[in-house]
């Protein structure tokens, strides 16, 4: 392209980027002039039920303070009651009702109205529970059952919201928006990768397993963050599945990064390949244990929490390879995001267990540790893809210099011999090859000198490539030899003629340029291999006719 070519290009799109920026500057001038202010939809002030609460010990009823609080209560089951007496339940409100215990019963008055997960282990994080105001409307008062899964755990009271129920969802989504939004992100980030995916493998491009590592990674990731936040359940549906894909995610979740640590350093790492399948098996093995009711799920998350710790624990002992690996610009960001998630995960992990950390929102610090982790690994990934790109660039000039002919442009002798062992493992139905050779090629170079002989087999290999190209692969055998490989039926009459006219056309030396050529082609259908040998009487049979034409020709070289 020319040099005013690209300059027009250039002012085309500036003059586009241009009229655009210049519209929405226009639009924003236009809104700023004609201002409308106007009032949306007012964010609602739920209402709640958080005083007035009372709880049973020894047959007596003590004052519970404003929720959410704790309760200094023994026992494994806690009453509480509240007076609905002066309380204004809407026909349509709903009693909307957090707790993280093994169950909960309702009763209005002496009537129950609702219950949920009766001895059933699905309730270790928050859920919620939804009660239809009118299944209490004109009862005198409201009596709540709550049973502890076991008696070393506090009474922890969480929020009562009462209002409509769009209302209470908006609160709560509203709520739980940090973790919408992390999900929503790592869902993003995770299409993307796979587009990439997809792309690497059309191209066949490497690195396919290290985007399919941090994808997975990443989808887990914000899988668990969403479902261990139980926002999923503010609409219904089953709670059970939530609960326990949420373990799955997190139970799962060091595998991809295990595997992208090994991909990236580009090692075989006993330790962490032995560390993954610990954590595979860990996996399933509690799950499996669980259904089978041996074992609650909620008391074997002390085994992830041991892998974390023991992953950290080996980072800490390959910490001068991490840094050599960051010198080296593989590693440069992981480094620190590694540094970032380990902190946060150690540092959550001490507040859980030390009982400083709300079990209801436990996954919070470590999210952002995550989110950092991400990122990181996002800007490594993106620097070793430049990486792998620039040495493809480097290969692909490597293998042009190799297969093909500096002096016509069309594929050499090595592209040629490659493509006849091809040929043999792969055949066609048909399979042709046309050879050329310039006549008085030896007289051109001594009476003109080998530089125009060199213009003139470029001219060949130019006017080859015109005629044939667009049917055949096109080759330079030889110092003035030139073949073609083409599949199917081809007029080779036609299109020696037609070389022959186009080299009378293009060729403005003092001297004409010739060029004999023969050809020959076979039927391979049915036949699922060829020899070497087969090939080699096809070109002799092109030879053949190659040399009669030379010697009609007047036979001189």
């Amino acid at each position: 392209m020319s040099e005013f070519a690209i300059l027009g290009t250039l002012r085309r799109r500036a003059l586009y980027a241009f009229l655009l920026v210049g519209v929405l500057v226009l639009a924003l001038a236009a809104a700023a002039k004609y201002a409308i202010p106007m009032e949306g939809i007012p964010w609602p002030d739920v209402g709640d039920m958080n005083t007035g609460w009372y709880y049973e010990e020894e047959g007596e009823l003590n004052p519970v303070g404003q929720l959410p609080c704790q309760v200094e209560h023994t026992g494994d089951k806690l009453y509480l009651v509240h007076d609905l007496d002066g309380v204004a339940l809407g026909a349509g409100d709903v009693l909307a009702v957090q707790t993280r215990y093994q169950s909960i019963r309702v009763w209005a008055d002496g009537t129950l109205v609702y219950e949920s997960a009766q001895g059933q282990e699905y309730a270790l994080s928050s859920m919620w529970h939804f009660i239809p105001a009118e299944f209490v409307q004109g009862a005198d008062s409201l009596r709540l059952e709550l049973t502890k899964y076991d008696s070393a755990s506090e009474w922890n009271l969480f929020p009562v919201l009462q209002d409509h129920p769009a209302a209470v969802a908006a609160y709560l989504l509203a709520d739980h928006l940090p973790a919408i939004l992390m999900w929503i992100y790592c869902m993003v980030l995770t299409l993307l990768l796979a587009v990439i995916l997809l792309f690497l493998w059309v191209r066949k491009i490497p690195g396919g397993s290290l985007v399919l590592a941090l994808a997975a990674f990443i989808f887990l990731s914000g899988t668990w963050i969403l479902l261990d936040s139980k926002v999923t359940t503010v609409m219904g549906g089953n709670y059970a599945m939530t609960y326990f894909l949420s373990y799955s995610a997190f139970y799962l979740l060091p595998i991809p990064l295990l595997f992208y640590f090994q991909l990236m350093l580009e090692e075989r790492n006993r330790f962490l390949q032995a560390l993954t399948w610990i954590t595979m098996g860990n996996a399933g093995l509690w799950m499996l244990l669980h259904l089978l009711s041996v074992v609650s799920i909620r008391d074997t998350v002390v085994t992830v929490h041991g892998i974390i710790l023991v992953f950290l624990a080996d980072f800490i002992v390959e910490l001068p390879k991490w840094r050599e690996e960051r010198r080296k610009n593989r590693l440069t960001y992981t480094f620190w995001g590694i540094l970032l998630v380990f902190a946060a995960a150690a540092v959550s992990i001490g507040l859980y267990y030390a009982g400083l950390l709300p079990p209801t929102n436990s996954a919070v610090l470590y999210a952002w540790g995550l989110l950092a982790l991400i990122l990181c690994m996002i800007m490594d990934t993106v620097a070793m893809f430049g990486r792998v790109w620039k040495e493809r660039r480097h290969m692909e000039i490597y293998r042009q210099l190799a297969t093909e002919d500096s002096m016509t442009g069309l594929s050499n002798r090595n592209a040629y011999e490659l493509r006849l062992r091809e040929l043999v493992y792969h055949p066609p139905g048909e399979l042709g090859m046309v050879l050329f050779d310039i006549d008085r090629m030896k007289f051109i170079n001594d009476t003109y000198g080998h530089h125009m002989g060199d213009l003139v087999i470029a001219l060949v290999g130019r006017c080859i490539r015109k005629v044939f190209g667009s049917s055949g692969e096109c080759y330079r055998i030889g110092g003035d030899e030139f073949c073609v490989i083409y599949t199917g039926q081809m007029d080779m009459s036609a299109k020696c003629d037609r070389l022959d006219q186009l080299l009378e056309r293009e060729n403005h030396y003092d001297f004409p340029v010739k060029v004999s050529c023969g050809w020959e082609l076979r039927d391979l259908k049915g036949e699922a291999s060829i020899t070497f040998q087969d090939i080699l009487a096809l070109k002799t049979a092109a030879d053949e006719m190659l040399y009669r034409q030379k010697k009609a020709h007047g036979g001189r070289p």
